[in-house]
Protein backbone atom coordinates (compact mmCIF):
# COMPACT_ATOMS: atom_id res chain seq x y z
CA UNK A 1 0.00 0.00 0.00
CA UNK A 2 0.95 3.96 -0.16
CA UNK A 3 1.45 6.18 2.41
CA UNK A 4 -0.20 8.96 0.29
CA UNK A 5 -3.24 10.57 0.87
CA UNK A 6 -5.98 8.51 1.79
CA UNK A 7 -9.35 9.08 -0.23
CA UNK A 8 -12.58 7.36 -1.27
CA UNK A 9 -13.99 8.11 -5.11
CA UNK A 10 -17.83 8.63 -5.27
CA UNK A 11 -19.53 7.24 -8.43
CA UNK A 12 -21.75 5.27 -10.37
CA UNK A 13 -18.94 2.37 -11.43
CA UNK A 14 -18.62 4.46 -14.83
CA UNK A 15 -16.63 7.98 -14.49
CA UNK A 16 -14.94 6.75 -10.99
CA UNK A 17 -13.05 3.70 -12.70
CA UNK A 18 -11.75 5.99 -15.34
CA UNK A 19 -10.45 9.05 -13.21
CA UNK A 20 -8.96 6.30 -10.95
CA UNK A 21 -7.32 4.75 -14.34
CA UNK A 22 -5.94 8.04 -15.11
CA UNK A 23 -5.07 9.58 -12.14
CA UNK A 24 -5.02 7.32 -8.91
CA UNK A 25 -3.54 3.92 -10.61
CA UNK A 26 0.17 3.39 -9.50
CA UNK A 27 0.46 6.34 -7.79
CA UNK A 28 2.11 6.11 -4.94
CA UNK A 29 0.24 9.48 -3.87
CA UNK A 30 -2.57 8.81 -2.81
CA UNK A 31 -4.56 5.61 -1.14
CA UNK A 32 -7.77 4.89 -2.93
CA UNK A 33 -9.69 3.08 0.52
CA UNK A 34 -12.91 2.45 -1.59
CA UNK A 35 -15.11 3.43 -4.27
CA UNK A 36 -18.79 4.22 -3.42
CA UNK A 37 -21.63 2.72 -5.72
CA UNK A 38 -24.99 4.07 -6.44
CA UNK A 39 -27.29 3.60 -9.58
CA UNK A 40 -26.52 0.50 -10.43
CA UNK A 41 -27.57 -2.73 -8.65
CA UNK A 42 -25.66 -5.05 -6.97
CA UNK A 43 -21.99 -3.27 -7.48
CA UNK A 44 -21.44 -2.49 -3.76
CA UNK A 45 -20.01 -5.56 -1.70
CA UNK A 46 -17.73 -6.14 -4.90
CA UNK A 47 -14.03 -5.07 -5.64
CA UNK A 48 -12.68 -3.46 -8.56
CA UNK A 49 -10.58 -5.95 -9.37
CA UNK A 50 -6.36 -6.30 -8.63
CA UNK A 51 -5.81 -7.23 -12.69
CA UNK A 52 -7.20 -3.30 -12.70
CA UNK A 53 -6.57 -1.68 -10.08
CA UNK A 54 -2.56 -2.42 -10.35
CA UNK A 55 0.56 -3.30 -8.06
CA UNK A 56 -0.65 -0.84 -5.37
CA UNK A 57 -3.90 -2.83 -4.59
CA UNK A 58 -2.77 -6.73 -4.77
CA UNK A 59 -6.30 -7.58 -3.33
CA UNK A 60 -8.02 -4.84 -5.36
CA UNK A 61 -9.88 -2.12 -3.75
CA UNK A 62 -13.68 -2.79 -2.35
CA UNK A 63 -16.82 -1.03 -3.56
CA UNK A 64 -19.00 0.55 -0.71
CA UNK A 65 -22.49 1.43 -0.74
CA UNK A 66 -22.95 5.62 -0.94
CA UNK A 67 -25.21 6.02 1.79
CA UNK A 68 -22.21 4.40 4.08
CA UNK A 69 -19.86 7.19 3.05
CA UNK A 70 -20.02 9.12 5.93
CA UNK A 71 -19.46 6.43 8.65
CA UNK A 72 -16.74 4.89 5.97
CA UNK A 73 -14.68 8.54 5.87
CA UNK A 74 -14.99 8.65 10.05
CA UNK A 75 -14.04 5.15 10.93
CA UNK A 76 -10.86 5.28 7.91
CA UNK A 77 -9.64 8.58 8.76
CA UNK A 78 -9.97 9.61 5.05
CA UNK A 79 -8.17 12.66 3.90
CA UNK A 80 -11.16 13.42 0.78
CA UNK A 81 -13.40 12.11 -1.60
CA UNK A 82 -13.20 12.69 -5.05
CA UNK A 83 -16.98 12.94 -6.46
CA UNK A 84 -16.62 11.15 -9.64
CA UNK A 85 -20.01 10.97 -11.45
CA UNK A 86 -22.23 13.67 -13.54
CA UNK A 87 -25.53 12.80 -14.56
CA UNK A 88 -27.13 14.58 -11.00
CA UNK A 89 -28.26 17.46 -9.93
CA UNK A 90 -26.46 20.42 -8.56
CA UNK A 91 -28.11 19.90 -5.13
CA UNK A 92 -27.08 16.02 -5.27
CA UNK A 93 -23.67 16.98 -5.67
CA UNK A 94 -23.60 19.76 -2.92
CA UNK A 95 -25.73 17.18 -0.51
CA UNK A 96 -22.62 15.19 -0.93
CA UNK A 97 -20.06 17.12 -0.49
CA UNK A 98 -21.99 18.58 2.57
CA UNK A 99 -21.85 14.80 4.31
CA UNK A 100 -18.08 14.64 3.05
CA UNK A 101 -17.27 17.44 4.80
CA UNK A 102 -19.33 16.91 8.21
CA UNK A 103 -17.32 13.48 8.34
CA UNK A 104 -14.01 15.75 8.55
CA UNK A 105 -12.82 14.91 4.51
CA UNK A 106 -12.00 17.53 1.62
CA UNK A 107 -14.22 17.46 -1.26
CA UNK A 108 -12.84 17.39 -4.51
CA UNK A 109 -14.22 17.43 -8.21
CA UNK A 110 -11.01 16.49 -10.03
CA UNK A 111 -10.69 18.69 -13.17
CA UNK A 112 -11.70 17.51 -16.82
CA UNK A 113 -8.17 18.47 -18.09
CA UNK A 114 -6.63 15.96 -15.93
CA UNK A 115 -8.84 13.49 -16.26
CA UNK A 116 -9.73 13.30 -20.16
CA UNK A 117 -7.32 10.92 -22.56
CA UNK A 118 -5.31 12.83 -24.98
CA UNK A 119 -5.47 11.69 -28.61
CA UNK A 120 -3.22 12.62 -31.64
CA UNK A 121 -6.42 12.04 -33.82
CA UNK A 122 -9.97 13.71 -34.29
CA UNK A 123 -12.07 12.75 -31.38
CA UNK A 124 -16.05 12.54 -31.44
CA UNK A 125 -17.37 12.72 -27.61
CA UNK A 126 -21.03 11.09 -27.42
CA UNK A 127 -22.26 12.28 -23.82
CA UNK A 128 -25.67 12.18 -21.68
CA UNK A 129 -27.29 13.41 -18.86
CA UNK A 130 -27.75 10.11 -17.32
CA UNK A 131 -28.22 6.82 -17.91
CA UNK A 132 -30.49 5.21 -20.60
CA UNK A 133 -30.38 7.76 -23.13
CA UNK A 134 -28.73 6.13 -26.24
CA UNK A 135 -24.88 7.25 -26.02
CA UNK A 136 -24.24 3.15 -27.09
CA UNK A 137 -26.74 3.39 -30.09
CA UNK A 138 -25.43 6.72 -30.82
CA UNK A 139 -21.88 6.06 -31.42
CA UNK A 140 -22.97 2.73 -32.93
CA UNK A 141 -24.35 5.03 -35.81
CA UNK A 142 -21.90 7.62 -35.81
CA UNK A 143 -19.11 5.08 -36.14
CA UNK A 144 -20.96 3.42 -38.84
CA UNK A 145 -21.28 6.58 -40.75
CA UNK A 146 -17.59 7.68 -40.46
CA UNK A 147 -17.04 3.86 -41.67
CA UNK A 148 -18.95 4.40 -44.79
CA UNK A 149 -16.49 7.35 -45.49
CA UNK A 150 -13.74 5.49 -45.57
CA UNK A 151 -12.82 6.62 -42.18
CA UNK A 152 -10.89 4.08 -39.77
CA UNK A 153 -13.24 4.06 -35.85
CA UNK A 154 -12.08 3.22 -32.84
CA UNK A 155 -14.23 3.60 -30.07
CA UNK A 156 -12.97 4.46 -26.21
CA UNK A 157 -15.19 4.18 -23.24
CA UNK A 158 -14.87 3.70 -19.28
CA UNK A 159 -15.02 -0.17 -18.02
CA UNK A 160 -18.72 -1.00 -17.25
CA UNK A 161 -19.85 -2.63 -14.04
CA UNK A 162 -21.79 -5.27 -15.34
CA UNK A 163 -20.45 -8.99 -14.76
CA UNK A 164 -16.97 -9.76 -14.39
CA UNK A 165 -15.06 -6.12 -14.43
CA UNK A 166 -11.51 -7.98 -15.36
CA UNK A 167 -12.92 -9.69 -18.42
CA UNK A 168 -14.63 -6.23 -19.62
CA UNK A 169 -11.19 -4.26 -19.50
CA UNK A 170 -10.47 -4.19 -23.09
CA UNK A 171 -13.74 -4.69 -25.96
CA UNK A 172 -14.23 -4.85 -29.23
Amino acid sequence: MTTGKRIVICGAAGRDFHNFNVLFRDNPEFEVAAFTATQIPNIDGRFYPPELAGSLYPKGIPIKPEAELFRFIRDNDLDSAHFAYSDVPHTHVMHIASIVQAAGASFVLDSPEKTMLVSSKPVISVCAVRTGCGKSQTSRAVAEILRKTGKRVVAVRHPMPYGDLAAQAVQR
